[in-house]
């Protein structure tokens, strides 16, 4: 037994040291930035370990040179996005820097890392202004895809320089022409159930703008639309109850027989001894149960906002029973089990308002419209 915890043992340190890479491997397939930082990583747990201070010493001039050598390429190449590719590896090599000097062993191999700050801050003055001019080139394009494109192009130049010029205003007039504009219509019902089709809603268009949170699509109330005076929505989401009733009343009775066996009903005397006399009892018990009925149908139609074309359409349905039971007896009550003497002692209950009777039917309605609307504008 000792022999195979012995091996268990083993097999658990070897897996431990084996997981500590000294970025060896990264180093032999030329990923040396890779390689510095694993045996930067190795040497911070383990400073004497020999093959990681080789790899790092060995590393890090390869990794100089060849981000060096990629940034003169971005420069001779002229592409669009050179200053992307510039800034990414400057801050690479300032981060292999940042991290050499936080690894006391690291810095005593490798005493002076170089650090590209002049230049970082330099080129990303170009990579924002080039960002930026490009992000003002889509954006003239005056279309909703190429508007989606020039937001990012703000958000790059930004990154690069927070508040670039304007950047900041652009990046919001770039949001707002990539955006979907989507204003949600209220349902209307009479004033007696207005109050819980508002509820519903409200609940509806708050679920569907949190899950809308990071996309190109908005859902407005109308309200909402007025206030910012907007001219060109694109879609319209209409909302409306085209069938529903509330409260209707559905009553049963139960109506049975019920009896207990061996149940002492009175004293009997045997050759002057008195026993217990033993017989069946009977009831008639009646189970009332009452149930108030309600349910309806919501239309939602996705309209587009120029030509009142529906785009989609789907109808949704949703229903809510609530009851009350109680019952009584005629009989002898010892024929009861407790649980029927229970509900004999209970009164019906009263309904619940017909505004919350209204509320509980659109519980099912509100989620199949919520995964509705999030599958209609997946996309976007």
């Amino acid at each position: 037994m000792k022999k195979v915890y012995h091996l268990l043992f083993s097999l658990v340190v070897v897996l431990i040291v084996s997981s500590c890479s000294s970025g060896n491997k990264a180093y032999k397939q030329g990923d040396y930035f890779k390689a510095c930082q694993e045996s930067i990583d190795r040497l911070r747990s383990n400073p004497k370990n020999e093959k990681a201070a080789y790899v790092l010493t060995s590393s890090y001039p390869l990794a100089q040179q060849t981000a060096e050598r990629t940034v003169q390429n971005a420069e001779l190449a002229n592409q669009t996005d050179k200053y992307d590719v510039i800034v990414y590896q400057y801050e690479r090599l300032n981060q292999l820097a940042n991290d050499i000097y936080r690894c006391p062993k690291a810095l005593e191999l490798i005493p002076r890392p170089k650090e590209y700050v002049s230049e970082l801050g330099a080129v990303k003055q170009l990579a924002a202004e080039q960002a930026y001019n490009l992000g003002l080139k889509a954006f003239d394009y005056d279309t909703m895809d190429q508007a989606r494109v020039a937001y990012q192009y703000f958000q790059n130049a930004n990154r690069y320089v927070p508040g670039y010029k304007d950047v900041l205003r652009k990046i919001e007039d770039a949001r707002y022409e990539a955006t979907l504009r989507v204003i949600v219509q209220k349902p209307f019902t009479s004033n007696k159930y207005q109050y819980s089709a508002d509820f519903f809603y409200t609940n509806l268009i708050s679920e569907m703008s949190q899950n809308a949170q990071n996309r190109f699509v908005r859902f407005y109330t109308e309200e909402e639309a007025q206030s910012i005076k907007m001219r060109n929505p694109h879609q319209f989401i209409a909302l409306n109850f085209e069938d529903f009733s509330i409260g209707n009343i559905k009553e049963t009775v139960n109506s049975k027989e019920v009896s207990r066996d061996s149940v002492v009903v009175g004293k009997v005397k045997v050759e002057g001894k008195e026993y217990n006399a033993y017989s069946t009892v009977k009831a008639q018990l009646n189970m009332h149960r009452r149930e108030i009925l309600s349910g309806g149908i919501l239309s939602l139609r996705i309209v587009d906002a120029q030509n009142n074309r529906v785009i989609q359409q789907r109808n949704f349905t949703g229903e809510y029973v609530w009851g009350t039971s109680w019952a009584n007896f005629k009989g002898d009550d010892r024929a009861l089990t407790n649980d029927q003497k229970r509900l004999c002692n209970q009164q019906a209950q009263l309904p619940p308002p017909q505004q919350d009777l209204f509320i509980e039917f659109t519980k099912p309605i509100y989620t199949q419209a919520v995964q509705y609307v999030r599958s209609a504008y997946s996309r976007y």
